[in-house]
């Protein structure tokens, strides 16, 4: 029997990452789409042969005729992060199997209310923390669990995000805007506090967080310029030019169907135009963080810290694991793990297999576990929702040291909301 999946949210990762990958089984049949863009609704409908009358534009019709009839066995929950909650606390009602797109909720009570229903509910839920699923970051995990490196005491980690991802995502894009979305910690690099979580296998004690938004603002913008790039002076000669960004054989190739779904040159330069992905990046209304570095400590006297910029020229993450009988070291952009065993002379180079891909293979990794969770194994769910729910309340905390300039005790952050 095929499961039947329905996937809320029609967007880059609801349907280009998890939908593509759920399509490419046999036993699984994408049978619901909910996407309030009636184009990319049709499309992706079209793209994944759903019925038309399983095809909405609002979650609220969905649940209305699930009710009526079981349509759907399992949930892909990848909407924007403040219309995450409802969905799923209706979802659970219908005991469904659930895919939730980080993060779960960019508000802590909404989080602590989604812990408590979620406590003893009965299917699963899956939080999209796909680094876990990873093979690269599964290597590191095996090597500090089998003590190759001795006791874990520091790991420094970095998320390079790339200075025209960052353009596209956080000043441009959907998530630019604290109101409209959720902190930059929170959106980005949840997965990364989420990280740090499965690599040290400690709880978090105390943070302590740096950063601002400090260059992409109206004080930045070069004389002369225009707030649209298609009107302005120097149009071909910006960085961060949105004139050709969008056209084949340029990095924002990929995203072009998701602000020009039609895929013609008349349609992406209206949508350059008059949307928001022709704006001038220091024309824009961002507020979210364009740096910040972040210090933990965890028990055990592990202490780490976390850097996240939008100054990098590739998208990658890098870290460094410090233990009392050695040193990992990894870039994703590389399948491969180099180890430094103390007292040894020579690098220790351990080839990964792994897909050198967006998160590294983590996207089809997750889905898999999906998967063979609905089917009974439960044994390769390494993102149950309680112990993500950790990971966002050290982004929750880390948000309240920056902006008030304090050392945060977690477990008294988490006792005041």
């Amino acid at each position: 029997m095929k499961i039947r999946v329905g996937i809320i949210g029609a967007g880059e990762r609801g349907r280009i990452a998890y939908g593509r990958i759920l399509n490419s089984y046999e036993d699984v049949k994408i049978a619901a789409i909910v996407e309030q863009d009636p184009n990319r609704l049709a499309i992706t409908g079209a793209e994944f042969g759903v019925d038309k009358k399983h095809l909405y534009t609002d979650a609220r019709e969905f649940f209305k005729d699930l009710s009526k009839e079981r349509f759907v066995d399992a949930l892909v929950i990848a909407t924007y992060d403040r219309e995450h909650y409802q969905i799923v606390i209706d979802a659970m009602d219908y005991n469904l199997d659930i895919l939730l797109e980080k993060p779960i909720t960019p508000d802590p009570a909404e989080l602590k209310a989604i812990a408590e229903k979620a406590a003893n509910y009965p299917k699963i839920i899956m939080v999209c923390h796909v680094l876990r699923y990873a093979p690269l970051y599964m290597k590191l995990k095996d090597l500090i669990d089998e003590g190759t490196i001795g006791d874990v005491m520091s790991i420094s980690h970095n998320e390079n995000i790339g200075y025209w991802h960052f353009a596209h995502s956080f000043v441009r894009g959907n998530w630019r805007n604290e109101k409209l979305s959720s902190p930059l910690i929170l959106q980005k690099s949840c997965h990364d506090m989420d990280l740090l979580l499965y690599l040290t296998g400690k709880k978090p004690v105390n943070i302590q967080a740096f950063g601002d938004l400090t260059y992409f603002i109206d004080e930045n913008q070069p004389e002369g310029a225009s707030d649209r790039c298609l009107d302005c002076k120097y149009q071909d000669t910006c960085l961060y030019s949105a004139k050709d960004f969008y056209k084949e054989g340029f990095r924002g190739y990929g995203w072009r169907n998701l602000i020009d779904p039609a895929l013609t040159d008349e349609t992406l330069e209206e949508a350059l135009r008059t949307g928001p992905y022709g704006r001038c990046v220091w024309a824009c209304d961002n507020d979210v963080c364009d740096h910040q570095s972040i210090s933990i400590e965890f028990e055990d006297g592990i202490s780490a810290v976390f850097n996240l910029s939008a100054f990098s020229r590739d998208l990658h993450r890098n870290i460094k694991i410090q233990g009392t009988l050695g040193e990992l070291e990894a870039d994703d952009r590389k399948a491969q793990v180099i180890m430094r065993k103390f007292g040894q002379g020579e690098d220790i180079i351990i080839d990964v297999e792994a897909e050198i891909s967006f998160h590294g293979g983590g996207d089809s990794g997750i889905i898999d576990s999906f998967l063979r969770g609905i089917r009974g194994d439960r044994s390769r769910i390494r993102t149950d929702i309680n112990e993500s729910i950790s990971s966002h309340m050290m982004c929750f905390a880390a948000e309240k040291s920056r902006k008030e300039h304090v050392l945060v005790d977690i477990d008294d952050y988490i006792a005041s909301i």
